[in-house]
């Protein structure tokens, strides 16, 4: 009886002990499960590599078999991370590398003291698995990042493509283009930049002399250099390579671009100056001189045949005479229009009032000229392309709208020039003003010339008839 009982109690402790291993596997898969849990709930996107680092250990290290003595290390993309109380004097441990598309890229590592076991192969299939999601979280991230950088890249090119659409001046254009470069940048708050433009150079804000951590581009027109793009940092801050490299090529391309498109119109203007001042001078001291040398003839032919008693021969020689002298008038009212003596003479102001007073006569409307304030332009070229804006809006208003009234205005106020020219036609030929589309010449002309002053020009339609033509200007 007595050896039945021994037996009993001898075969009743195998079973105790599994139990209690089980139980322990238990636990430990337990912890396991809520450790991975805790982590991958909280590897984020938005965190920083340092942040989910911490959160690993703050996760990892209680799910040791011995936590309280536990500390951890992460390897990753060239940087170290520790928990709290990490020295270099543990060398028991166990590490697994963290892969990033198929490369490694780091390692974890859990460290006890020498004296401790770690509880293979639980704690390393752990480990492993916490490196395989920081691996994935990271590859992840980079692809975020790439992304975001990939977002403002495209942000940034709308925004300056659509500010060069506007055609402003070189000036305006260059700032423009730092205001949306710079943000851009890997660390907007300390980039700067500096393009060099056709001999001029501009500078964004808190632009130093120190900088010479820098990443620059050749901008080209026409196939020749005409200056570069530079941005720059402190030196002890990368640029992040390619890609803004990539993005600095793209801006000074569609800046060169621009350019090439600026010089084209600035030589069609130039073209269409001279030509008509060609014309000017032709009809004034060619044409003008041989109409008016008929009439003089004319008029002495008209003498001799009266003397000689042909009364009707004599009324077709006075006839003659007539026309030839209003032919010499038309000639000089054209050739002020193309070459506006005026204008060189007396400057901006005289000129419209004296076009304004010329449209009336020769079309009998009414055109008037008004000045709001002094407005002294001391740039001929300016003054030129304002007048020729208005002699064009004018012109259009008369022939294409039939205008029998027109209002010439001109005004500064607060560094703002206006000008306006309002009539109460039936609106201008080939250009709409609800869509803005145009395909008349002498619109697009009249849209170069403002772009070429940095202005502004819109073409302003009213409920109540006639069209209005409104350029400004910030006055230099």
């Amino acid at each position: 009886m007595i050896s039945q009982d021994k037996r009993h109690l001898s075969s009743a402790h195998p079973l105790t002990d599994e139990h209690a291993d089980a139980s322990q596997a238990l636990r430990e898969r337990l912890k396991e499960i809520t450790c991975l849990y805790e982590i991958r709930r909280g590897m984020g996107p938005e965190l920083s590599v340092e942040n989910v680092c911490r959160q690993i250990f703050q996760h990892l290290i209680p799910a040791m078999q011995f936590p309280e003595i536990a500390t951890a290390m992460i390897e990753l993309d060239g940087r170290r991370f520790t928990s709290e109380t990490h020295d270099e004097g543990p060398t028991h441990e166990l590490q697994s590398t963290i892969n990033v598309n198929t490369h490694p890229c780091g390692q974890l590592r859990v460290f006890y003291p020498g004296d401790k076991p770690f509880l293979v192969p639980e704690e390393q299939r752990l480990i492993d698995a916490v490196a395989t999601d920081l691996g994935r979280w990271f590859e992840r991230k980079q692809i975020d990042e790439a992304l975001r950088e990939r977002l403002k890249e495209i942000t940034c090119l709308y925004e300056i493509r659509h500010g060069m659409g506007v055609e402003l001046s070189v000036d305006n254009v260059c700032q423009q283009i730092f205001e949306h470069l710079i943000p851009a940048m890997q660390f907007p708050e300390i980039a700067t930049a500096m393009i060099e433009l056709d001999g001029r150079r501009f500078t964004s804000k808190n632009h130093g002399q120190g900088l010479t951590h820098e990443l620059k581009s050749k901008i080209s027109a026409n196939s020749h250099s005409c200056g570069q793009l530079r941005v720059f940092y402190p030196e002890d801050k990368p640029f992040l390579v390619p890609e803004e490299q990539r993005l600095i090529d793209a801006v000074a391309t569609d800046l060169g671009r621009w350019f090439e498109r600026k010089h084209l119109e600035q030589t069609l203007v130039s073209i269409t100056e001279e030509h008509q001042r060609s014309i000017g001078q032709d009809l004034h001291d060619n044409l003008g001189q041989q109409i008016a040398a008929i009439g003089y003839q004319a008029k002495a032919l008209q003498k001799k045949i009266s003397s000689l008693g042909s009364m009707d021969a004599a009324t077709v020689a006075a006839s003659i005479a007539t026309q030839a002298q209003v032919a010499v008038m038309q000639c000089k009212q054209l050739a002020q229009g193309l070459l506006p003596f005026e204008l060189e003479t007396n400057g901006l102001v005289a000129a419209l009032r004296a076009f304004a007073s010329r449209i009336a006569i020769t079309y009998k409307i009414t055109c008037d000229f008004i000045c709001k304030n002094e407005v002294l332009i001391k740039d001929k070229d300016l003054a030129l392309n304002i007048y020729r804006i208005a002699q064009e809006a004018t012109n259009n208003a008369i022939r294409h709208g039939s205008a029998q009234h027109v209002t010439i205005s001109l005004g500064s106020e607060e560094e703002m020039l206006r000008l306006s020219i309002r009539d109460d036609g039936g609106g201008f030929g080939g250009f709409n003003t609800k869509h803005g589309a145009t395909s008349g010449m002498g619109i697009k002309i009249m849209q170069y010339r403002a772009r070429q002053l940095g202005a502004t020009l819109k073409f302003v339609s009213h409920p109540e008839g006639g069209v209005e033509v409104r350029l400004e200007m910030r006055m230099m």
